[in-house]
């Protein structure tokens, strides 16, 4: 009979390496003071974060290291070292591939806004998010994105509790006549039903575009930016995520046949959003997350 290897029950080497972590929990200077480090100059702007000056040097007498040390952010040692990982997430939200800017606005019961702005940046195949709250900042590894609309439903929980999509026909109009139909509303030049009509608009639709554009209860706009090398391309289009009182809807874009981008308005499903980001990437010529390498 033979004999086991004693080394299959021996306990496996330590990780001699830096602990893991899931996410960087910050403040606004804390992150600024990690992309200095890092030697990053600029961050997603849809972030609002003060940029490094990189003539200036690295800022290794701030007095914001200790902290950034005792959370594990910082390696121990006598010079200042950005933990491996996130150094990755940072260099990713630096010079991403592509990256997917949101702005989520909600309302309390009391009418306060509460506001919430994320980058969701992918380089190669890593997609890092960064949400800024106030001067709070987190930090983490989103993993695969398989299709948008799995980015959506990790998107989705941070606009609040889930809402009913309102319920209307589907509309479709030119993108610059439902602009200057919703700007004569705001701007009260007319009547939501003088202004709506005029795009063949129903009550019902006219009743949910107006319900979004004075009243809205939760907004995530979204916009998308296919960074290069020679320059940035930044999608023509917007998406819009909005709970009404008449529920939620999905505005977005869409080509027409003659090549021309419309707008295109939906009740708010899940489906529908994911459409609408899925237009959102036709915007700067990709149809998929992954499609693009900003150094090829």
């Amino acid at each position: 009979m033979a004999r086991i290897p004693s080394f299959t029950t021996r306990p496996g080497p330590g990780h001699a390496g830096p602990a893991n972590i899931a996410a960087l929990s910050t403040t606004t200077e804390g992150l600024w003071l990690l992309q200095a480090l890092c030697g990053i100059e600029t961050l997603p702007a849809v972030l609002v974060t003060r940029p490094y000056i990189a003539d200036v040097g690295p800022p290794t007498a701030h007095p914001g290291l200790d902290a950034l040390r005792d959370a594990g952010a910082l390696l121990a040692g006598d010079h200042p070292e950005v933990h491996p990982q996130i150094r990755g997430w940072l260099e990713t939200l630096g010079a991403p591939d592509i990256v997917l800017g949101a702005m989520i606005e909600r309302r309390s019961h009391t009418g306060t806004a509460q506001h919430l702005r994320i980058a969701i940046a992918r380089r190669g195949a890593m997609t890092v998010a960064a949400t800024r709250h106030d001067q709070d900042v987190t930090v983490e590894n989103v993993g695969a994105v398989p299709t948008m609309r799995a980015l959506l439903a990790r998107l989705l929980p941070l606009c609040g509790p889930d809402t009913t999509p309102a319920d209307f026909d589907t509309i479709m109009v030119p993108t610059s006549d439902f602009l200057d139909g919703l700007t004569q509303v705001v701007r009260g030049e007319h009547t939501p039903k003088v202004a709506l009509s005029r795009l063949g608009l129903t009550a019902g639709q006219q009743r949910v575009i107006t319900a979004a554009a004075d009243r809205p209860l939760m907004e995530m706009s979204l916009g998308i930016i296919r960074r290069h090398t020679t320059g940035d391309r930044v999608g023509i289009a917007a998406v819009a995520v909005t709970d009404t009182s008449e529920g939620r809807i999905v505005t977005g874009p869409v080509r027409s046949d003659s090549g021309d981008w419309w707008t295109t308005v939906t009740p708010g499903t899940l489906a529908a959003g994911a459409n609408a980001l899925t237009n959102l990437l036709g915007t700067v010529g990709l149809s998929d997350w992954y499609g693009h390498d900003r150094s090829a």
